[in-house]
């Protein structure tokens, strides 16, 4: 091999070891990659810019990989220019060497990264035409390189010794903030993880549904009754009793039942778990809480039925703040025989309109917001208050904040007046 093909080559790899560089920076400190996708439209390359700041250690992780086999590289091909060519020309080895490495860090590591940290979002946009082709590469090449580390650590390095300390909440927590700071996680996705550590303290009935919310139907009805409860019933599972609430013989699920074709409602019964309410959520998602098909129950000191829980309920505690619901298709829902089931964010002027009924709004915005200033305090499950044309029952509480009502309708007097 010639000097001059030798010097080619080493320049070639230089150039992409300096745009493999510049683009670990531009990962870290892509603050600015929301602007620039407002501009790049919603081409190809906006949507894998977009594709990178969704996952950007995946792509880190290819950038380091690459950053790693370019040095080892230069690092052979600078060995051979210097005990080869330049040395047949007179050159001192360490005067030679020193000389590679300065220009290979300078050209190829701190003036990349010094361009990148000014302009992470060029140096992203720019970066995509050597790394995404290169994925389908890298990442199975980065796969056994993480396999063949962890042999290794486990072949050589003692069993007693800890080889990564564990993480603690407040580490955790600091690295959040640092790649929200970073721009790498937004403000919703921070709170959401934040929401998540919090479940750790939380017990099932922090987030039960409690009893007097619960759908009920007893054993004891006629199959008229009981077709009719499974039907109008609001929630998804009805609980079966006995003689008293407090003696459960099993859970109905309302949409198993409907879609097969409304057998007699014993042949779908099944009995559920119980757990007392101070079990903390996690243990209860990892023993009963396996799919969304099995509620719990949950017991009071004294045995009785306090609530039920499902996964549901757990999803709605951490993601009512996090990633609240704004869509109005659902908002209200018609129970039959004058009952509406509203969303606790429902707005007063879409339920006048949909209703056809007159609310004294006064400044407030929500029925939620109506429910609270009617009662000037938190609210209970059960609670109610009547205003001029319906009565208002509170059917969940989230947080201190009122997640569902039960809107019943008054009659008005030319219905009264006809029934007469």
């Amino acid at each position: 091999m010639s000097l001059l093909i030798a010097a080619l080559i080493y320049l070639n790899l230089l150039l992409i070891l300096a745009v493999v560089s510049a683009s670990e920076t531009a990962i870290h400190s892509a603050r600015d990659v929301e602007a620039q996708l407002l501009t790049a439209g919603e081409g190809d390359v906006a949507n894998k810019l977009r594709a990178i700041t969704a996952n950007p250690f995946a792509q880190l992780h290819r950038a380091l990989l690459l950053s790693a086999a370019l040095n080892l590289a230069l690092a052979a091909l600078g060995l051979w220019l210097v005990t080869g060519p330049l040395r047949a020309l007179g050159w001192n080895p360490w005067a030679a060497s020193s000389i590679l490495f300065l220009a290979t860090v300078l050209l190829g590591d701190m003036a990349p990264k010094f361009f990148a940290a000014r302009n992470p979002s060029v140096v992203l946009l720019g970066s995509l035409r050597l790394l995404h082709p290169l994925r389908n590469v890298l990442d199975p090449l980065a796969a056994l390189v993480d396999r063949a580390t962890d042999a290794l650590l486990q072949k050589f390095v003692a069993k007693h010794v800890k080889t990564r300390l564990p993480v603690t909440r407040d580490e955790f927590e600091t690295l959040v903030e640092m790649r929200q700071e970073q721009g790498l996680l937004d403000n919703d996705e921070s709170a959401m993880i934040h929401e998540t550590l919090d479940i750790e303290a939380l017990t099932v009935r922090d987030c039960m549904i409690p009893r007097v919310d619960l759908a009920l139907m007893s054993s004891e009805d006629t199959p008229e009754k009981t077709t009719a409860v499974l039907e109008k019933a609001a929630s998804r599972f009805v609980v079966v009793y006995g003689e008293t609430p407090d003696s459960v013989e099993g859970v109905i699920d309302t949409g198993a039942w409907k879609l097969a074709n409304r057998p007699p409602w014993n042949t779908l019964l099944r009995t559920p778990a119980f757990v007392p309410e101070t079990m903390p959520v996690l243990e209860a998602l990892d023993h009963h809480l396996q799919s969304n098909d099995q509620p719990v129950l949950i017991a009071d000191e004294y045995g009785g039925l306090e609530g039920m829980i499902t996964r549901r309920e757990i999803a709605d505690w951490l993601l009512y703040d996090a990633a609240p619901w704004h869509g109005e298709g659902s908002e209200i829902r018609d129970l039959g025989g004058g009952r509406y089931l509203l969303d606790g964010g429902t707005r007063l002027d879409h339920l006048q309109k949909e209703l056809d009924i007159e609310i004294d709004v006064g400044g407030i915005d929500t029925i939620g917001g109506l429910v609270f200033n009617q009662l000037g305090h938190v609210p209970k499950p059960g609670e109610r208050i009547t205003i001029a044309s319906a009565d208002i029952k509170v059917r969940r509480i989230v947080r201190a904040r009122i997640q569902e009502v039960e809107l019943r309708l008054k009659p008005k007097p030319s219905d009264e007046a006809a029934d007469i």
